[in-house]
C-alpha cells in the first residue's frame, strides 16, 4: 500500500510539473489589438441646440456625412444634432477611415442649423491611430448653411506629405 501511495504521489507531482513545463513553452499573451481607423478627424463646438456637421472625402470616394454616413474609406460614427435626443450637452461629432488610400483628404465643417448663435467656433483635429497629431485648430462659422474646409492634406504610404495641407476652401457636402 505504501508503495501504491508513494507511486500515486509521484505521478501527480510529475503531471503538476508537465503541466507547468506546458504553460511556459506557449505562454499565453496579450492579443494585439489596433484600434479601429487609421486615421480620425473629430469636432466639437459650443453646447446647445447648434448644429454642426462634420464631413469628409478620401479619395476616390464620396464625401461622408450626416446624409452618407459611410463609404469605401470614411465612417460617420455620430451625428450630433445639437440638445435633439441627446443628454450628455456635449457637442461633437467623430470619423474614422478604413485604411489610408494615397490621395486628398478634406475635412470640412457646416453650420446645419446655427441661426440666431452665431458666430460659432468649431474645434477640429486629424489624428492617425498611433496618436499622431495632423492638424488642431478652431474654425469659425459666421453663417447658418455655411461650409469651411478645415484641412486639406495628401496622405502617401500611410503618411501625411509634408507641405501638403492647406485650408483652402472645397465643396464636398454638395459634391
Amino acid at each position: 500500500m505504501l508503495k501504491l501511495d508513494a507511486l500515486f504521489n509521484f505521478l501527480g507531482v510529475l503531471i503538476f510539473f508537465i503541466v507547468a513545463l506546458l504553460a511556459q513553452v506557449n505562454p499565453p499573451t496579450d492579443p494585439i489589438i489596433d484600434p479601429p481607423g487609421n486615421l480620425v478627424a473629430s469636432i466639437a463646438w459650443p453646447a446647445g441646440s447648434i448644429d454642426v456637421d462634420l464631413w469628409v472625402k478620401s479619395p476616390g470616394d464620396e464625401a461622408v456625412g450626416y446624409s452618407r454616413k459611410s463609404g469605401k474609406v470614411w465612417s460617420l460614427l455620430r451625428d450630433d444634432l445639437g440638445t435633439a435626443n441627446d443628454l450628455s450637452g456635449m457637442n461633437f461629432e467623430s470619423a474614422f477611415t478604413r485604411g489610408l488610400p494615397d490621395g486628398e483628404y478634406i475635412v470640412n465643417v457646416r453650420c446645419y442649423g446655427c441661426a440666431g448663435k452665431l458666430p460659432v467656433p468649431v474645434a477640429t483635429e486629424v489624428r492617425l491611430a498611433d496618436g499622431t497629431l495632423v492638424w488642431f485648430g478652431v474654425v469659425t462659422l459666421v453663417s447658418d448653411k455655411q461650409e469651411k474646409t478645415a484641412l486639406r492634406f495628401v496622405m502617401r504610404a500611410g503618411k501625411v506629405v509634408p507641405g501638403s495641407a492647406s485650408h483652402v476652401f472645397r465643396e464636398i457636402r454638395g459634391v
